[in-house]
Parts: C-alpha cells; sequence; structure tokens
C-alpha cells in the first residue's frame, strides 16, 4: 500500500508576498536553509513526462502491495537484487524522493524555483510528517498552481516568501505532478521568471568548485 498520514489540507497564501528577488545565483548555490539543496535545473516537460511515467508504474505497484509501505518495499528490493538497476531508475527522479520527484520535476519544467522535497514514510528515513514539497512561484504561476493543487487535493502553506505545498499521500503529489504536465501550455505562455536567465551558466560554475 501507499501510506497516508494525518495532515489538515487547507490553502493559505498571499500572492503579493512571494518571493520576487530570486537570481540565477541565488537559484543555483541555495537561497534557503533546507538541508541537502540541490537545483534541479531547467528540466524539459519531457524529462518530467519521463519521470511522472516511471513513478505511476512504482506507485501502482505499491499501490497492490500489503506491505504497510509499498515504495520502500519495492526500492529496498531492487537496491538489493540490483545496485546498478536502482542507481540508474533513481537517476530519473534526480535521486529525489519517489513519490514527489514527478510533481517537483514537473514544477521546475514548469520554471518554478523547488527548494525541497520529501515523501516521508514510516521508518525514519525521511525528515518531513507528510509529503512535501518548497519552491517560490512568480504570481502568475503561483495562480495556476493553486488551482491544479486544489483540484488534487493538495495543501498550500506560505512562509518567508515561499510555498509548501503538502499533501496526505504522494498520490496526491503525483496527480499534481500529471496535471501540471498536462497544462504545461498554459506555463509556457507566462513570461519566463528573471532567474531562468543565466541559470545554466550558474550551474556549471557551482559544480565545477
Amino acid at each position: 500500500m501507499v501510506p497516508e498520514f494525518e495532515v489538515e489540507i487547507s490553502r493559505h497564501y498571499e500572492l503579493v508576498e512571494l518571493r520576487t528577488e530570486l537570481t540565477a545565483e541565488d537559484v543555483a548555490s541555495g537561497f534557503v536553509e533546507h538541508h541537502d539543496y540541490q537545483c534541479l535545473g531547467l528540466p524539459s516537460w519531457q524529462e518530467a513526462a519521463a519521470c511522472l511515467a516511471e513513478e505511476a508504474e512504482i506507485l501502482e505497484r505499491a499501490a497492490r502491495s500489503s506491505a504497510p509501505d509499498g515504495i520502500e518495499e519495492i526500492l529496498d528490493a531492487l537496491h538489493e537484487e540490483d545496485g546498478v538497476g536502482f542507481a540508474e531508475l533513481m537517476s530519473v527522479f534526480h535521486w529525489n524522493d519517489i513519490g514527489v520527484a514527478g510533481a517537483s520535476l514537473a514544477l521546475s519544467a514548469a520554471r518554478t524555483a523547488t527548494f525541497y522535497s520529501c515523501s516521508s514514510g514510516l521508518d525514519h528515513r525521511h525528515h518531513a510528517k507528510y509529503p512535501m514539497v518548497g519552491l517560490v512561484p512568480d504570481a502568475e504561476r503561483a495562480t495556476l498552481i493553486a488551482e491544479l493543487a486544489e483540484r488534487t487535493g493538495c495543501g498550500i502553506g506560505q512562509q518567508w516568501g515561499r510555498w509548501y505545498l503538502y499533501a496526505r499521500s504522494v498520490t496526491a503529489f503525483h496527480a499534481l505532478g500529471q496535471s501540471i504536465l498536462e497544462h504545461r501550455q498554459a506555463f509556457d505562455a507566462l513570461p519566463q521568471p528573471t532567474w531562468v536567465e543565466g541559470l545554466e551558466e550558474e550551474l556549471e560554475r557551482v559544480n565545477d568548485c
């Protein structure tokens, strides 16, 4: 099965208080205190679609499992049986947690600045109490995301000008990622955030350090 967590879903945010001063350097090197920050760069919609397709397959298998956390059962078995195959699979998810990786990549393809993701879990390997993704969208993208979050049962919290999306289960996050992908033309029609220009160069600089 896919775990569900106790959390009240609500959506509280102020578009006028979203951060608007982010630069390419900020996004590349980290602009929050969350540990293990890693910029997802500027992924294509094709990359997001591939990630979501792999994620869907694993979530379907996990839902059929009798284990309390079918996702962890699948990953633990693969890691034990085929370390190379496990690494290849996780590279599709950019080594983010399955269940929130697809939404994170879709949000990055939609040109929001993602900075955190955690699927939560029944063990002590995760630090979030329930599935969560952190991002900074501009106001226009935020309006679209808020509508899709409501449709898919995801909540929105806002703190220090940044958003924390959350849900009772990663299945809701996967649905959100799929919905963002389906509405990619609407996101592509919006002006690019200012931090997009120069981000690839900044990422090269960070990686060379």
